[in-house]
């Protein structure tokens, strides 16, 4: 749920700056309610807390054999905000698809990602990257994480895809930032039928964060 250093405490942070009554508090069941400011803002706040300020104090570190080897860490990070953004605009409590699958839904309902994957590249992706790191740590084949890279996603071989692929790291962080911004945008401001689900969505998964 939320940071807390008492395990028996009733209203636990969900991020740096809001505890569950926060939440709790909000009214939402009027499109035009004005806590629908408010209820971003504690989104944003903990996806900034948890996962978006730690990669920029890494990117930002004085030592820059840190921000050298960092791509392993920054691509960790990207890949649990994945996760969670797909659970956020599932309403779902985890991924509830096949998680390779998942990724791919994340990717292709993206502008920022789709131009760069494939439905093989995101099975890679997952598989080399996603699984990779976070389970062995260290990427699977032939594939790596670089930097300054004039592309997202690249092929390690032209010729054969199952090598692997190169992820700019900064490229795909980016992305993942805009990402977040695009979908933050949507909640504070629906526009069509689709935002109104994401809504319905979104609270659905805060649900399971913060329980009545």
């Amino acid at each position: 749920m939320g940071y807390t250093t008492d395990p028996a405490d009733k209203n636990p942070w969900i991020s740096p700056k809001y505890r569950a009554s926060d939440w709790k508090s909000l009214k939402l069941d009027k499109r035009e309610s004005p806590d629908w400011a408010n209820a971003v803002d504690i989104l944003h706040d903990r996806l900034r807390g948890r996962f978006l300020a730690p990669v920029q104090a890494i990117e930002k570190h004085h030592d820059k054999q840190i921000r050298r080897f960092s791509g392993f860490a920054i691509l960790a990070i990207d890949c649990l905000l994945i996760e969670t953004l797909y659970q956020f605009q599932k309403g779902v409590n985890e991924t509830d698809i096949d998680h390779a699958t998942a990724f791919w839904h994340f990717f292709m309902s993206s502008s920022h990602f789709k131009p760069h994957f494939t439905r093989e590249k995101a099975k890679i992706f997952y598989s080399h990257f996603r699984c990779g790191i976070l389970h062995q740590a260290q990427t699977k084949q032939d594939s790596r994480v670089r930097f300054g890279r004039p592309e997202m996603v690249e092929q390690v071989d032209p010729n054969d895809l199952k090598r692997g692929l190169v992820i700019d790291r900064e490229r795909f962080h980016e992305a993942l930032r805009n990402e977040i911004r695009d979908y933050e945008q949507r909640l504070r401001g629906p526009q069509t039928k689709e935002d109104f689900e994401q809504r319905q969505s979104f609270i659905a998964k805060m649900r399971f964060i913060v329980p009545s």
